[in-house]
């Protein structure tokens, strides 16, 4: 089982947009990443989705800078991002 091109393994810590900070409880048979919150577990599939319906889990909280405001230079920060996300992707 992979996220983002990287082995999951029981123990390791991951992020969650909803929950914050948790760790990989387990891995299922069927593929899916068992998360612990404190008490709390959630199940997410090889995307990283979740019971939101949407990719919420990532290694680290992804949001790393704060977005412009001007259309312009939020454009460019957004090309940077996914120039930069396009270089250090492994295994791709």
């Amino acid at each position: 089982m992979r996220l983002d091109g990287y082995e999951v393994l029981a123990g390791d810590p991951v992020y969650d947009l909803y929950f914050g900070d948790g760790r990989v409880h387990s891995l299922t048979a069927d593929d899916q990443i068992v998360v612990s919150y404190g008490s709390r577990m959630f199940v997410y599939d090889e995307r990283g989705i979740g019971q939101h319906g949407r990719r919420s889990l990532y290694w680290h909280n992804p949001i790393l800078v704060v977005p412009m405001k001007d259309e312009r230079m939020w454009s460019l920060q957004r090309r940077l991002n996914a120039t930069i996300a396009d270089a250090l992707r492994p295994g791709e």
